[in-house]
Formats: C-alpha cells, structure tokens, sequence
C-alpha cells in the first residue's frame, strides 16, 4: 500500500460542464460547493489537496490550483497536468461531481493499490471504465505522457492498453455523478 505522505488528492474540477450550463464544482449542496465536499471525502487518505482546473477557473477555489498544462483534451489534460506538478507522489482523483461518494471506496481502492503497480482503476457493474475516479501511481506517468505526445487523448482507451493496473467493480449506483440540471434536481430532492 502506498502511504498516506505519498498520496495525494486531486479533485477534478476541469470539465467544461456543457451539460449542466455552469461551472458544476460549485453548485451549492448543503451551503458548500461540489468541490469542497469531494475534498472533505479525501482529506482522510491525503497529505495534500488540490484542485485541477482550467486556467480560466483558478481564482474561483480556496484550495491549492493545478491548471491544465496540456491543453484542453479532456480529462487526460487534467491527470497529466496533475502528475506533472506533483511529480513522485500517487494521486487519487475524483471528480468534482460525485458529492455523496462513500469513504469506503476511496479506503478499498487505497488498500488495492500496490506501489509497483501502476494504478487502481474502477468500472461499474456494467463493465464501464470511470477513469476520473482512480489511483494514478508515479509509474504510469511517463506511459501517459508517451500515449498524450502520440496525438491520443482518449485516459479510456490508454486505462484499458495498461496491463500493470487493479480494477475495482462496484455498483453503478455507488458511481453516480450529476451531469445535467435534472440530475442534480433528483438528486437534491433525494438527499
């Protein structure tokens, strides 16, 4: 297992959010934007936390900022611009939007994860990768950026070419994320 001091937090906070029509790290849910309550659940497990954003977004947080140094391709753009500044240490990732993720996964993929492994990776019941919310050992950085400079961006399709990862299979309902404005109505009605 990698300790606590190697392992860093990283909220994802970077997406344009299209779907939603605002900045979803930080809709409001219980007086506290979406970003704070994704840092709350890894504050536990991290020696530090940051957030991973586009460069127009970093005065909007009151955490530590890593802007995209690798353009705007997608979620690629923000875990290699987070492994690059945090260059030696495992970061856990987790987008801005799952606010009600338990603990208890983030405590399963970290007891999976091995130091010579090159990351802890989940997909749901239904086989679907979700490459925001993972374990990205110091490892795989130098892989990722060979699979980046080669004109792919898919972190997908380079998850599931890497043969030195663990997988955890959880149910789908445990890897909800709100993507649009009807989401986040059930979801507020609900909780």
């Amino acid at each position: 297992m990698v300790p606590k001091d190697k392992l860093v937090g990283v909220v994802i906070s970077g997406g344009k959010s299209s779907r939603m029509g605002t900045d979803k790290s930080l809709l409001l849910w219980n007086n506290k934007p979406f970003y704070l309550h994704a840092a709350e659940i890894l504050a536990p497990f991290c020696s530090e936390i940051y957030v991973s954003c586009n460069v127009s977004q970093s005065n909007n947080y009151i955490l530590p900022v890593i802007t995209d140094k690798y353009g705007s391709y997608g979620p690629i753009s923000g875990v290699l611009s987070s492994m690059h500044a945090l260059s030696g240490h495992s970061i856990i990732t987790l987008p801005c939007d799952m606010p009600e993720l338990s603990e208890g996964i983030i405590n399963e993929m970290i007891s999976t994860n091995k130091e010579k492994q090159d990351g802890v990776f989940l997909k749901d019941d239904n086989n679907q990768l979700e490459p925001m919310l993972a374990i990205y050992n110091p490892t795989i950085y130098s892989k990722l950026l060979a699979w980046y400079d080669s004109g792919k961006y898919s972190l997908k399709k380079f998850i599931e070419s890497c043969d030195n990862i663990s997988y955890l299979t959880l149910d789908m309902h445990t890897l909800i994320n709100l993507n649009t404005p009807t989401e986040l109505d059930n979801f507020n009605r609900n909780n």
